[in-house]
């Protein structure tokens, strides 16, 4: 019981962090937009990506608690976690000039604490990901 209720949650940090950064995303669309733009590895790509990831972060959280899906979306939290992650850590590594594409509250952590805040919540994925294995694997030894 005290497993599921730490993967309920994660479930739902993650839920709160998607939904949140997406709705930033599209309030601030064109700013977003342009924040992509600037952005030397995606810069040509802006006007898909700046509509495909706050879908996308909607699509995940919105599958979170669908219990038949409740696997996918954290591989798809985990997934999108460490592909962020590689972005910032990669931008910290070869940028001079970071450009500001973090939106609402997560704008005041920097590059660096945002990349710290995006391992943390990859971590966070992971262990969501061990917990639902395991409550999975007791499911069926005593079906």
């Amino acid at each position: 019981m005290k497993k599921q209720f730490i993967l309920d949650i994660i479930c739902v940090l993650f839920a709160v962090l998607f939904v949140y950064a997406a709705v930033s995303k599209l309030l601030t669309y064109d700013e977003f937009k342009t924040q992509i733009a600037k952005s030397p590895l995606i810069w040509h790509h802006e006007w898909w990506i700046a509509w495909f990831i706050p879908s996308l972060e909607i699509a995940i959280a919105s599958i979170l608690f669908v219990p038949r899906l409740q696997l996918v979306a954290l591989y798809s939290c985990f997934t999108l976690m460490f592909i962020f992650s590689i972005y910032i850590a990669f931008m910290l590594a070869f940028t001079p000039n970071l450009p500001c594409s973090c939106g609402g509250v997560l704008n005041k952590m920097g590059w660096k604490g945002h990349l710290v805040f995006n391992i943390g919540f990859t971590l966070l994925a992971v262990y969501g990901i061990i917990l639902l294995n395991k409550r999975n694997e007791h499911h069926q030894v005593i079906a």
